[in-house]
């Protein structure tokens, strides 16, 4: 009796935002040519105690540990320092940040029945995004800051500070941003390079191979921040929201601004002629030389316009608008 061929039922095509769909160009190669030199410097380092111990006792001198030789061990250990140094720094520059979260507890995270507002922009962006629900706690604190602590699928810390003087679009312009940083696995590298920038000599002594990422790194600190704004344009489905929620945050942040929400909408949607209306062009200076004095801001607006422009921008919001239709999620919370 002949034997029935099974049909294999091909499976339609699942559909997902990925990486290289946003991510920003020399990014990943920058990223893993500073890892790659701090590395490769710590090995030579090995190598170099290696000779100088044998060039005066003898390699027989070697003692052993546990079975294991002196040499592999110091090997062992001087390769795993830098990836060390990160989880340090982690821990230290969020210490802070965690005995505030366990101390308000549930009363500040983000829940369906708290802050439902902030749950549905994370739930809305989470979705067709294809990632975990990161967690989200809003402590009160007059600063604006919004931040996100590595660990499980991230924790997104947004000050009330910061909720107060944005409008709803804009913070969750920015919310996605901290989620193209989770998505894109910036968070850990990224948090240990700030925290190293402004550490106490002490602590950037114990922990220099963080010195030595950041010397090789800091560039690539800037195309991480316009891979995580490619991503939020993205989910918001909006370029113009996340520009103008770059620059009001920075103008919360610099009490000296004498910036009002107006002005501000109107130099970054303006698109006509200007030369004729002295008042507008005072204005318009004004908050320009603003904008060129704040580190990298003026650089990431201008790159998140080339990036709508650009066949891979293009191509990117299409696949967005399809996955959001085959997966019939909401339109962006900034839309």
């Amino acid at each position: 009796m002949a034997r029935k061929s099974r049909r294999r039922r091909k499976k339609k095509e699942e559909l997902t935002l990925k990486l290289a769909d946003y991510q920003f160009p020399g990014e990943k190669n920058g990223y893993w040519t500073a890892i790659g030199i701090t590395l490769g410097l710590f090995a030579w380092a090995a190598v170099m105690v290696f000779v100088f111990r044998a060039s005066l006792f003898g390699e027989k001198q070697w003692s052993s540990l546990g079975g294991v030789s002196w040499p592999i061990w110091i090997t062992v250990n001087i390769l795993v320092f830098p990836w060390l140094a990160i989880v340090i720094a982690n821990i230290l520059a969020t210490r802070h940040s965690a005995a505030d979260i366990k101390k308000v507890g549930r009363q500040a995270k983000v829940m369906p029945n708290n802050h439902p507002e902030l749950h549905r922009v994370l739930t809305d962006y989470a979705k067709p995004a294809g990632m975990k629900l990161p967690n989200m706690y809003l402590l009160q604190d007059e600063a604006p800051y919004i931040y996100t602590i590595p660990g499980g699928p991230g924790t997104i810390v947004v000050s009330t500070g910061l909720r107060e003087g944005l409008e709803e679009d804009d913070l969750s312009a920015l919310i996605a941003h901290e989620m193209g940083h989770i998505n894109s696995h910036h968070v850990r590298t990224t948090l240990a390079i700030n925290y190293i920038t402004n550490a106490n000599l002490i602590f950037k002594a114990l922990l220099f191979p963080l010195l030595m990422i950041k010397m090789f790194a800091g560039g690539w600190a800037d195309l991480a921040n316009f891979t995580a704004d490619r991503f939020a344009m993205l989910l918001t489905g909006d370029a113009s929201v996340l520009n103008k929620a770059l620059v009001k945050m920075a103008v919360l942040a610099d009490k000296q601004a004498d910036i009002t929400p107006e002005e501000l909408r109107t130099y970054l949607e303006s698109t006509g002629d200007i030369s004729t209306d002295a008042a507008q062009m005072e204005r318009q200076f004004r908050i320009g030389t603003f904008i060129s004095s704040q580190p990298n801001l003026g650089e990431r607006i201008e790159e998140m316009r080339e990036f709508i422009r650009s066949d891979e921008g293009k191509t990117a919001f299409e696949k967005m608008d399809e996955i959001r239709k085959r997966a019939g999620a909401a339109q962006p919370a900034s839309g």
